[in-house]
């Protein structure tokens, strides 16, 4: 490190008229943001009080994690993944503040029998709320995939899910590229 701070990749870049590589921000942020949801629907959702304050609660951690999204959109996989959270909060909110599922994609899962279950009613160890297919809002971007693994990855996910998983994927290549090849090496 030279007496500025910049290590010479970032002094080479910097005198060829290029922009040091960003890294991500307020990782810290994302990290709380996830560990909150985490313990919401682990925690809080398993006692008999906690589960009226999830479909409140649950929206609100994943508003949390828009600051460091919005601090990182320079990653095209940050931008998949705020796509995706957007649209699971929109599934969430215009219904009840839980993430909708139906009977068929808990069956298909095989952790809840739907017998078991009411209409409307917290599916435990999760952020669903079982609803029936004519009383979704936003069906298309509520939890009506079923992805087609073997038991106990099988999940019932949705859209913007799908899109999270897939910016998540595209972020970590992203910082691996931005931080794992030093200027000198690149240059040569």
């Amino acid at each position: 490190m030279n007496a500025g701070g910049l290590t010479s990749g970032a002094v080479q870049a910097e005198s060829l008229g290029a922009r040091p590589a960003p890294t991500l921000h307020w990782l810290g942020l994302g990290a709380i943001a996830l560990a909150a949801q985490v313990a919401l629907i682990y925690g809080l959702a398993s006692t008999s009080s906690g589960k009226s304050w999830l479909p409140l609660l649950l929206p609100i951690a994943h508003l949390l994690l828009l600051p460091f999204l919005l601090r990182n959109l320079s990653f095209w996989g940050i931008r998949l993944i705020l796509l995706g959270l957007l649209l699971n909060l929109a599934a969430m909110l215009a219904n009840g503040g839980l993430m909708p599922v139906e009977s068929s994609a808990v069956e298909a899962v095989g952790r809840h029998q739907p017998a078991e279950l009411k209409s409307g009613e917290h599916i435990p160890r999760s952020k669903n709320v079982l609803v029936d297919a004519k009383a979704t809002h936003l069906r298309g971007l509520s939890d009506v995939l079923v992805l087609p693994v073997r038991r106990p990855f099988r999940a019932a996910v949705s859209l913007g899910d799908l899109l999270v998983l897939v910016g998540a994927v595209i972020a970590y290549v992203e910082v691996a590229r931005r931080r794992g090849v030093p200027m000198e090496i690149a240059n040569e």
